[in-house]
């Protein structure tokens, strides 16, 4: 039996022990979701390193562990961001809790669903039911199908029309069990015609009580959906424990005149994979992907990115910093396609990592796939050390060698760290991977 076979049994024992559980609920279609996906689950099969966009993932070495599906969360929350005021919607291993939610959110209007009432919801219908019918079994959509399978409490975040919302949105996705287990967190969001909101996604480090553990693996996956004139500025925080695995999706879709703004920081974790996916369904929308991360040890972090721009006058920019330090390795691959009809794309690509270790791995792929000849488009790719000669002018100024180390790693992420729009998250994000420096 091969290592997979042994993952998929594995699986399908999980899968039939959840299904003893349903209570009533066999015939219902989020059942019927959840049994299509992992029979599609079992064609499809976990990529390898034969699968270009895998090959820097170690698959096999995240879902070898026989994972538990995540109960009751056994953990500490994180304390709040100082001076920050969120809308705070708990994930905790991957179940939200209604009763735990800001009644201000549905005071302004937004409504809330789980997935169960939103498969009978024309607004969810509309934008996400194509985006998770069955499909052809594609590897590449393993852990997206796993996620399929195994959630247990989806929901649908609808925000009305015209809503300008100054207070962001904070989902605190957090996971701790009594054993290694994984959970499996997944929304929606639809933000309606002309609206406007700051959603934070924090995946933050927890603590385990006595007897519990925080070993194990997230698998979020996300579903934002832009109409006309939508502005949403995205914020994600990931500092999760050393001994957590994360797979993170983020599925995009930008109708016209719509403007996504993503800034996305990795600190901790032990295996990560981060997916961004952006679908411009129609003309002048703009996108903005942005992304700062240290990794150490024997951390790894690969970062996939999909814009795909099929109608004219769109733009899109991506630039992506990252320092590697001791064992860590990372790789950044980033794919910009221009269809035949989207003439006037202007798209740029950029990808920047700091090696402070002879031991350190980085593997970077910048891409662009071009069909059409009205286009300003570039990408590019740099890989370095510490500059000697800035690092020699503060030694002579009388820095020490640690705080002059210090103080370039810090410059060389400051391009991205200043971009937080909100002070407190920028202050509590700056401080927070300044420890790491």
């Amino acid at each position: 039996m091969t290592d997979q076979d042994q993952i998929l049994d594995h699986l399908r024992q999980l899968f039939h022990e959840k299904d003893m559980l349903m209570n009533g609920m066999t015939d219902t279609p989020l059942h019927a979701f959840h049994k299509r996906s992992f029979e599609t689950l079992q064609q499809a099969r976990f990529p390898d390193k034969k699968h270009e966009d895998w090959r820097y993932t170690p698959v096999h070495r995240m879902m070898s562990p026989p994972y538990q599906i995540a109960g009751s969360f056994a953990g500490i929350p994180p304390q709040d961001i100082p001076g920050l005021d969120t809308l705070i919607i708990p994930v905790c291993n991957g179940k939200i809790s209604t009763a735990d939610l800001d009644p201000k959110l549905t005071a302004c209007g937004i409504r809330i669903l789980p997935l169960q009432k939103a498969f009978e919801d024309s607004s969810w219908i509309n934008v996400f039911s194509s985006l998770t019918s069955a499909k052809t079994p594609d590897s590449n959509r393993a852990f997206e199908l796993l996620n399929f399978s195994f959630h247990s409490h989806g929901f649908f975040l609808d925000i009305p029309p015209h809503l300008l919302l100054d207070t962001p949105i904070e989902l605190r996705i957090l996971h701790a069990d009594v054993e290694p287990a994984f959970s499996h967190p997944l929304f929606f969001i639809r933000c309606g015609v002309g609206s406007r909101i700051t959603l934070l996604e924090r995946y933050d480090h927890t603590a385990a009580l006595p007897g519990k553990t925080t070993e194990g693996m997230i698998n979020a996956h996300g579903f934002i959906h832009l109409d006309q004139n939508a502005d949403v500025r995205h914020i994600k925080w990931q500092d999760l424990p050393s001994d957590q695995h994360l797979v993170y999706k983020l599925i995009v879709q930008q109708m016209r005149d719509s403007r996504f703004e993503s800034l996305a920081f990795d600190f901790g974790g032990a295996m990560v994979r981060n997916n961004v996916e952006v679908e411009l369904e129609e003309s002048n929308t703009y996108t903005s992907l942005q992304a700062g991360y240290i990794a150490k040890g024997t951390q790894s972090m690969d970062h996939q990115t999909r814009i795909n721009h099929k109608v004219p006058h769109c733009e899109s920019h991506e630039w992506y910093k990252g320092i590697l330090d001791e064992r860590a390795t990372a790789a950044f691959n980033g794919k910009v396609y221009v269809h035949p009809d989207a003439q006037k794309t202007n798209a740029y690509q950029q990808n920047d990592t700091l090696i402070l270790s002879a031991h350190a791995a980085m593997n970077s792929k910048p891409q662009l796939e071009i069909f059409a000849d009205d286009v300003r488009c570039s990408h590019g790719a740099t890989i370095g050390q510490l500059d000697p000669k800035a690092l020699f002018y503060l030694l002579s100024r009388g820095i020490r060698r640690e705080e002059a180390t210090r103080m370039l790693k810090t410059a060389f992420l400051t391009a991205i760290l200043e971009t937080i729009p909100l002070e407190p998250i920028s202050d509590f994000i700056k401080e927070r991977m300044a420890s790491a420096l």
